[in-house]
């Protein structure tokens, strides 16, 4: 029985499945896998983005815990994997099971969109992965959730009746989920010396782990700057300027080369993001600011102007602008902007509402606009969100 369980699993779905132990090591691939590799290796390496997906999928290991064992996502390169949680018996995180990849998008709309838009590549290149893309199954989102479950009934079932000295055992102790609401509950409410004194519990059952190394650590570093980023902003922090600190902050995490430097860097990181949800606060437009901000949170949906912005806080529009910008850090056009694109993932997250109809609900003059200022903003198409949130 033991490890053939995935195997029969992967022989059923005609997908590949891995055993991924949280050292990057595989403790086990499928036939289905096996025979998928020859054309992942040219796939990586056209698109130089093997060590991003890798990376990608040992943090889903981590996620897929967080996620009650069932967690389906989408790699850089636009492929999807479902994954579930191994845990030892000590219940600590030790490997995440791992099936895919498949497609949650058609073949040709796959090569224009993740392929195409994003690389630059020679006619032999690309005619080698357009040949080969057929090889990798597509899905649809309802396939993808039974996938999903299928492999955490089987990742159960070989949890359940394999001894622990049948498994491979490599893995870091993982801090507590309570440790982690409690640092995520100070960062929301500002509270710069409670989420150092949390921090430092986290760290310390970290850095104590016999088996951590700086690879595994940067892991623990990428996943706590996600989660702090996104406290800040459930605390009022403006998205904008989390996301530009997100995105140089997990630039910075492979520059960090020792346990002494990541300790440094995650303090300065949570104090950053908790200053971020009281940025307003100590301005001296602070009132300008909410009222106008308000205003843009009441109105999106309309056809709103810079002066109507401006007349709500009795403003005239060029010196409005200048003080909106010096204390946001951007124009209140792109503010708006945003407050919609947010507006618009709460309704395509709603399957009932057509895709055609968002737009004008969420205060867009044309469905192409919409679709440009999204992608620009997202990183993909609404068609593509929505797929992608109806399988998680």
């Amino acid at each position: 029985m033991s490890i053939d369980v995935f195997e029969q699993l992967s022989s059923g779905t005609e997908l590949g499945v891995v055993l991924l132990e949280l050292s990057g090591e595989l403790y086990f691939k499928s036939s289905e896998y096996i025979a998928l590799e020859p054309f992942l290796d040219i796939f990586y390496r056209f698109l130089n983005s093997q060590d991003a997906d890798k990376a990608s999928l040992l943090y889903s290991c981590y996620q897929s815990r967080r996620f009650g064992g069932r967690y389906t996502f989408l790699t850089s390169t636009g492929l999807a994997y479902c994954v579930s949680p191994l845990y030892d018996d000590s219940e600590n995180l030790w490997a995440g099971s791992v099936i895919g990849p498949f497609l949650l998008s058609d073949y040709e709309e796959f090569i224009d969109i993740d392929v195409l838009s994003k690389h630059q590549l020679d006619s032999k290149s690309l005619n080698e992965i357009r040949s080969g893309i057929y090889s990798i199954p597509y899905k649809t989102p309802v396939q993808a959730r039974a996938v999903s479950e299928l492999l955490y009934i089987c990742t159960d079932f070989y949890q359940r009746n394999v001894k622990l000295t049948e498994r491979k055992q490599s893995a870091t102790t993982i801090y507590s989920i309570g440790k982690e609401n409690e640092l995520l509950s100070a960062i929301s409410r500002g509270d710069i010396q409670a989420a150092g004194a949390v921090l430092n519990e986290i760290l310390g059952n970290i850095l104590f782990d016999d088996n951590i190394n700086i690879d595994i650590l940067r892991l623990h570093v990428i996943e706590l700057t996600v989660l702090l980023s996104r406290a800040a902003l459930r605390g009022g922090a403006n998205s904008d300027a989390i996301f530009g600190l997100n995105l140089n902050y997990l630039q910075e995490i492979d520059k960090l080369k020792s346990a002494e430097e990541v300790v440094m860097w995650l303090h300065s990181v949570t104090k950053r993001f908790s200053q971020h949800v009281f940025d307003y606060a100590d301005s001296k437009h602070a009132d300008i600011l909410y009222r106008a901000i308000a205003f843009i949170k009441n109105h999106y949906a309309d056809k709103i102007t810079l002066q109507n912005i401006a007349d709500s806080v009795y403003l005239n529009v060029s010196y409005f602008s200048k003080i909106f910008k010096e204390e946001t850090g951007q124009t209140p056009g792109n503010y708006i902007s945003m407050v919609r694109i947010d507006e618009s993932k709460k309704l395509l997250a709603n399957p009932s509402i057509s895709i055609i109809d968002i737009p004008e609900l969420v205060g867009f003059d044309s469905q192409s606009y919409f679709t440009q200022v999204f992608k620009k903003s997202v990183g993909c198409t609404p068609g593509q969100y929505r797929r992608q949130i109806s399988v998680m």
